[in-house]
C-alpha cells in the first residue's frame, strides 16, 4: 500500500495558520487581522497608535503648560473684578434705599443759591453758613471730589464733563448732594450752592429729594465775571479756570442755567443779588436779604455783625 506523503509548512511567527496564535510585536501594538484606509495594519483612523499616544501627551502638557495656568489667572482676574465692582457698588452706595426713604428731607430749609461762574457764590455763602447757620453745599466741588477718589466710578467721565464746561449728568450730581445732606442730619439750613444747573436738574431734585425754598440769583454782567475767573485761575488751580472752558461755561450758563432762574422767578423764590460793587457791599444786601426771608417762614435770623 503506498503511504500518503505529508507536507507541512511550519507557521511562522505572524500566522495564523493551524490555530496558531499571533505574536504581536512593539509596532502594531497587537493590532492584527485588520487593515486600515491605508493598507497596513494596525493603524488607527489611518494614525501609527505610537503617533496618537505622542499627539496625546504632548497636548496633555500643552494644557497643563498654557491652557491651565491661564484658566487659573483668567479666573484669579474675575474674582479680583468682582470684589473690586463690589467694593465700588458698597462706595456708591452709601445710604441704603430704607435709609433714605427714612429722612426728612422735606423738613429741611434749602436755598439754592445760582449765578454766573465768578459771580461769588463761593464767597457769600461761606458768610452766611456763619451768620445763619447753614450748612453749604457746592456741587462742583462735591463733583470735584468724586472726581479725585480713586475707587470713583465716575471720575473720568466727571472729568470730561467739567474740562468741556458741560453738566454734569443730574443723577450723579443729586446723588452727591443727597448723601451730603444725609451727612448732616441734625442740620435744618442747606445752601446748595451751583446748582441746579438746568430745568431737567431742578425737577429732578424737587421730585426725589425736596423743594427749595428760595433761590439766591447773584447777577454780574459777563465782563466782571471773566475778569474775576482770569484772576482767580493764576492761584485756584481748578481745571476749568481758563479761558477756553471759561467761554464754554458761560454758553452753558445763558443756555441752560438762565431758564432755571427764570422759571424759579415765575414761583415767586428769587432773590436777585446785585455784584457790582465792594465784596462787603454785596453781602450786606445779601444778608439783609435773607433775614427777611427768614422772619416770613418764621424762623428766627441771626443778626449781622458789622
Amino acid at each position: 500500500m503506498a503511504q500518503r506523503q505529508y507536507t507541512s509548512t511550519p507557521p511562522t511567527e505572524n500566522s495564523n495558520s493551524g490555530g496558531g496564535k499571533a505574536k504581536p510585536n512593539q509596532f502594531t501594538m497587537g493590532q492584527t487581522g485588520s487593515k486600515g484606509k491605508g493598507g497596513k495594519s494596525g493603524l488607527i483612523f489611518g494614525l501609527h497608535p505610537f503617533a496618537i499616544f505622542a499627539s496625546l501627551t504632548l497636548l496633555g502638557s500643552g494644557y497643563m503648560m498654557i491652557v491651565k495656568p491661564f484658566l487659573q489667572w483668567n479666573g484669579e482676574q474675575k474674582d479680583k473684578g468682582s470684589e473690586e465692582e463690589g467694593k465700588t457698588a458698597k462706595d456708591q452706595a452709601k445710604y441704603s434705599d430704607e435709609e433714605i426713604a427714612a429722612f426728612p428731607f422735606e423738613k429741611k430749609t434749602v436755598v439754592f443759591v445760582l449765578g454766573g461762574p465768578g459771580s461769588g457764590k463761593g464767597t457769600n455763602s461761606a458768610k452766611l453758613v456763619e451768620d445763619f447757620g447753614f450748612v453749604h453745599l457746592s456741587a462742583g466741588d462735591l463733583l470735584r471730589e468724586e472726581q479725585k477718589r480713586p475707587v470713583s466710578q465716575y471720575g473720568e467721565l466727571i472729568a470730561h464733563y467739567i474740562r468741556e464746561g458741560l453738566i454734569v449728568p443730574h443723577e450723579i450730581t443729586i446723588g452727591l448732594l443727597r448723601n451730603a445732606m444725609m451727612d448732616h442730619p441734625q442740620c435744618n439750613r442747606f445752601l446748595i450752592d451751583g446748582f441746579p444747573r438746568n430745568l431737567v436738574q431742578a425737577k429732578a431734585f424737587e421730585d426725589t429729594v425736596c423743594k427749595a425754598k428760595k433761590v439766591l440769583y447773584f447777577e454780574c454782567p459777563e465782563g466782571i465775571l471773566l475778569e474775576r475767573l482770569l484772576d482767580r485761575g493764576k492761584t485756584s488751580g481748578r481745571s476749568d479756570d481758563n479761558i477756553e472752558s471759561i467761554k464754554k461755561r458761560f454758553k452753558t450758563y445763558v443756555n441752560d442755567s438762565k431758564p432755571v432762574i427764570d422759571a424759579f422767578d415765575a414761583e415767586g423764590k428769587v432773590i436777585t443779588i446785585s455784584c457790582q460793587g465792594t465784596m462787603d457791599a454785596v453781602y450786606k444786601n445779601t444778608h439783609g436779604q435773607m433775614s427777611k426771608f427768614f422772619k416770613e417762614i418764621g424762623q428766627e435770623p441771626k443778626p449781622f455783625k458789622a
